[in-house]
């Protein structure tokens, strides 16, 4: 049976900041409230394109206790990245999430040090034991230990664990998991990777981690509808291939957060701001190589 909780668009929300580097919850807000008048139910806070990894512990629970009720009031159902090399920072994190009203948290192995996979089930196990949130585990090989289905279909009988993220860039990997799950009630898997998105719904993917709703919220909330509510998989592939084009640059472009945050104002006006440290803006070449790339010209036109 399918959690119709998780069986959802989530965008991998981008940070809006100002200058100063604080945060800026007015266009926070804006942009959340436009892509859920587009048609996206679900929201995903300080994943990776937010730039959780270049916030403190107290900044990250600040953003939540504001953004998480706010998405919750529109009716969404929230996503938070919780994803710390400590288990004990995580848990916090996912306690605060919690609280605050998040329907789950997307938590890593820790990074750094490659984990086995009896350390990587310790890891979830810990997890589920102290937090009352529920978990998508996320399978992410380039930057933390892989996760094999095998582990996986260990994973899956923890309680909490309601959800998989994945972002292996192979269509096996998610298709193991995938075939995996079913086995299970009330568990999916959302695909992580945006240029696998058709593949991974045809397969049984329920939902989409996705950069590109921060973008295209219309086109992409009509691609998931025709996918999982109309099962019309024709018409999924032609919206599938106009997504293609900015589905395609968020994954290989190297630079996907300051590129989503640079189109966002382009195109729509929202006055998304800096990227943190490491992160630096887009120099002129870049700016117009992804906005070729992207055919956003065209394609935000499908938001009008």
């Amino acid at each position: 049976m399918m959690n119709e909780k998780f069986a959802r668009i989530f965008p991998a929300m981008v940070t809006p900041m100002n200058e100063d580097g604080s945060f800026n919850y007015e266009t926070a807000k804006k942009h959340t409230k436009w892509m859920y008048d587009n048609g996206i139910t679900g929201l995903g806070v300080l994943m990776a394109s937010g730039e959780y990894q270049s916030m403190s512990l107290e900044e990250h629970k600040e953003y939540v206790n504001v953004m998480v009720p706010y998405a919750k009031s529109l009716g969404a159902s929230v996503i938070v990245g919780a994803s710390r090399e400590r288990v004990e920072d995580a848990c916090e994190l996912m306690n605060n999430a919690y609280k605050a009203g998040a329907d789950a948290a997307m938590v890593l192995p820790s990074f750094y040090y490659h984990q086995s996979q009896r350390e990587i089930i310790d890891h979830y196990t810990y997890l589920n034991n102290h937090s009352g949130l529920d978990i998508m585990v996320y399978n992410n090989p380039n930057v933390t230990s892989g996760i094999t289905k095998e582990t996986m279909a260990e994973l899956y009988k923890l309680p909490h664990v309601k959800i998989v993220k994945d972002a292996s860039m192979e269509i096996d990997i998610m298709t193991d998991f995938i075939f995996e799950a079913e086995k299970h009630e009330d568990v999916g898997v959302l695909c992580g990777c945006d240029y696998l998105l058709y593949q991974a719904y045809a397969t049984g993917a329920i939902g989409w981690i996705s950069m590109t709703a921060n973008l295209l919220p219309k086109l992409s909330a009509e691609f998931h509808n025709a996918m999982i509510v109309e099962k019309d998989y024709l018409k999924g592939l032609e919206l599938y291939k106009k997504l293609y084009p900015v589905v395609n640059m968020t994954e290989r472009f190297p630079k996907p957060t300051q590129a989503v945050k640079y189109l966002l104002e382009k195109f729509y006006g929202f006055e998304e701001g800096i990227c943190r440290r490491p992160r630096r803006s887009l120099d002129d070449e870049e700016k117009a190589l992804i906005t070729e790339w992207s055919n956003l010209a065209e394609l935000a036109k499908t938001n009008d």
